[in-house]
């Protein structure tokens, strides 16, 4: 049973799922969403370029289809977005399962980070577990903690803030309505995650909650080669927003060098 208390602030929720040849992990994904014990108001698929029936397995699991020829989880992830009515936009991926309290631990997350003193939150990000089998089953929370713990490390210290984890993060659909113009998603190269949590600005900063966990297929950690291509990417996406967002004005701009730095530097 959910023991947590109902949300504090109203508020609709939109879930935006891209999905390419995805149809059997879409099918137990939607089933987790619609065993949630708190709904979601809204729940899109949006189909890449499918061969197979994933188009169907979302009409037959209640979602609203949204199609996007254009390749790339940028462009799929933008058409979600674009597409969707509620008040927080939820990205996950075709590959999850949400245990039955995910709508409702997100709701206290954003609660949470509405509350809080300071910067705006325009974000807030969980985390994964993979699902690991066989030997290394004891393994999948070290590993999982490793993966992901890098990558907020390594992203948060170029961006100032904890970035956006695309598995399982959501933004507010206000915020995306003022950004969306700012961010190019032409290159389907970049990591749109990523890539969306260097349009955060100054005053504002993305919210992490621990305990918002996701279940994740493991075919991330499957061949050397894909790993690389997936840290390239990540290398790639940096540097490629650094040409708009340099690190030294960035940070300092959200007041983390030190003063007479901060003064030289921010124009």
């Amino acid at each position: 049973m959910n023991d947590l208390p109902d949300p504090v602030r109203p508020r609709t929720v939109s879930v935006v799922i891209p999905c390419l040849n995805d149809a059997v992990l879409l099918q137990r994904c939607l089933g987790s969403l619609r065993a949630q014990q708190v709904p979601a108001d809204e729940i899109i698929v949006v189909d890449n370029g499918s061969t197979d029936d994933s188009a169907e397995v979302a009409r037959r699991g209640g979602a609203k289809l949204v199609t996007e020829p254009r390749r790339g989880i940028s462009w799929a992830t933008q058409a979600g977005f674009n597409a969707a009515t509620g008040d927080i936009l939820v990205r996950i991926d075709a590959d999850i399962l949400a245990p039955e309290d995910y709508i409702a631990r997100l709701h206290r997350a954003w609660d949470a980070a509405e509350a809080s003193p300071g910067r705006r939150v325009v974000g807030v990000t969980g985390v994964a577990h993979f699902e690991l089998s066989g030997a290394f089953t004891p393994l999948a929370g070290f590993i999982s903690r490793l993966y992901l713990g890098a990558y907020r490390r390594a992203v948060g210290s170029a961006l100032g803030h904890h970035p956006l984890f695309g598995t399982n993060f959501s933004v507010r659909a206000d915020w995306w309505a003022e950004v969306r113009g700012t961010v190019d998603f032409s290159d389907p190269y970049v990591h749109e995650d990523m890539h969306l949590s260097f349009a955060v600005r100054p005053d504002e900063t993305v919210w992490f909650q621990s305990d918002l966990v996701l279940a994740m297929d493991d075919r991330a950690l499957r061949g050397a080669r894909q790993l690389a291509v997936r840290f390239h990417r990540g290398f790639y996406t940096v540097f490629h927003n650094w040409r708009h967002h340099p690190p030294h004005r960035r940070l300092a701009q959200r007041g983390l060098l030190g003063r007479r730095l901060q003064e030289v530097l921010t124009p």
